[in-house]
């Protein structure tokens, strides 16, 4: 379920399609043979896997999908009700799982990126490489503040933060991901999700307080998915020619480098605590969320998984407007970025 006030505001929209009986049945019907091994085999078919839910979805909702990458007013879409494979294996608390062992729901998963136009990518240090990430209770990770922790709450951040803002130039590295999906395949109704909108966080900060997020004072640190050591000094905010604003906020590997800094940060937090900016979602198996990494705020509730093979799981998947912003780790591996 969601838990969300309306949005009226122009700068700030979530908006939440249904997927039918009918139409996830024909889906399902139409991706059940799909029989794909490596990453690099499910992107050469995402025109036809994009093709087969353009055949089997009202007008209405393609207009809602379609609509969301170019609209940057839309910062967070929700689509309930995909189908996903019947026959799961168990959590896989590794962490790590080739994208053949859940087809149909791999399938969905890119058939929605090629509907709205979406490149699907991933990065070299991060997974392993792997275009998806599973985002289980990991045997290896659960104390970590990472998609493969547990124990902990995962604060609000943007995925990748040290890697180059829409409204930064790119040279080695790779731009940070401008899309970040989540879909569900197993649910734990105790754990909650929640994101938030750049847009009205920044509505209630002062000019003073914006200026000082928008310095190169903050050292942002690579998250623990990346298995590496690496800070930056950057600022935590800017805007592109069209005044659109984009964050790199991680809650846990922001550090203020300034007193400025540190005052700017506290005023930012204290916002980020107001109940009334989140919006709650407890996953349901077929749910996808498909947020603007760099336009919204992400976060997680620490939980206690049972280990008996049903925990939560979900599968994220990175995206960007256009290939032009990833610096290629690999000549014939094109959605692979170097970071």
């Amino acid at each position: 379920m969601l838990e969300a006030k309306a949005r009226t505001q122009e700068c700030a929209q979530i908006n939440e399609i249904h997927i039918s009986y009918d139409s996830a049945k024909e889906i399902k019907k139409s991706l059940s043979s799909m029989k794909l091994k490596d990453d690099s085999s499910w992107l050469d078919t995402k025109l036809w896997l994009g093709n087969v839910l353009k055949y089997n979805l009202p007008k209405s909702t393609l207009e809602s999908i379609v609509d969301f990458k170019k609209n940057d007013h839309k910062c967070a879409l929700i689509i309930r009700g995909l189908p996903i494979d019947n026959d799961l294996c168990a959590t896989p608390y590794k962490g790590y799982l080739e994208a053949s062992v859940t087809p149909l729901a791999s399938a969905c998963h890119i058939d929605i990126y090629q509907l709205a136009n979406i490149e699907p990518v991933s990065y070299k240090t991060e997974n392993n490489g792997f275009l998806f990430r599973h985002v289980v209770p990991s045997l290896t990770g659960r104390n970590e503040k990472s998609s493969h922790g547990s124990t902990h709450t995962f604060g609000h951040h943007v995925d990748n933060p040290d890697l180059p803002l829409t409204s930064e130039v790119v040279t080695e590295k790779s731009g940070c991901p401008e899309f970040l999906s989540l879909m569900a395949l197993r649910s734990d109704l105790s754990v909650r999700s929640n994101f938030l909108l750049i847009d009205e966080l920044l509505a209630r900060l002062s000019k003073g307080v914006i200026a000082e997020l928008t310095k190169p004072q903050f050292t942002i640190s690579r998250p623990d998915s990346f298995g590496q050591t690496v800070s930056t000094v950057l600022p935590l905010l800017t805007y592109d020619s069209n005044n659109v604003a984009y964050c790199r906020y991680d809650k846990e590997n922001t550090t203020p480098r300034t007193e400025k800094a540190a005052a700017a940060l506290v005023m930012l937090e204290a916002q980020l605590a107001e109940k009334t900016l989140q919006n709650h979602i407890v996953y349901q198996p077929g749910d996808l969320l498909i947020i603007k990494n760099q336009r919204t705020l992400h976060s997680r509730e620490g939980f206690s998984p049972r280990d008996d093979g049903a925990d939560r799981w979900l599968t994220r998947l990175f995206g960007m407007h256009s290939l032009d912003r990833l610096v290629q780790a690999y000549s014939d591996k094109k959605h692979i970025g170097n970071d």
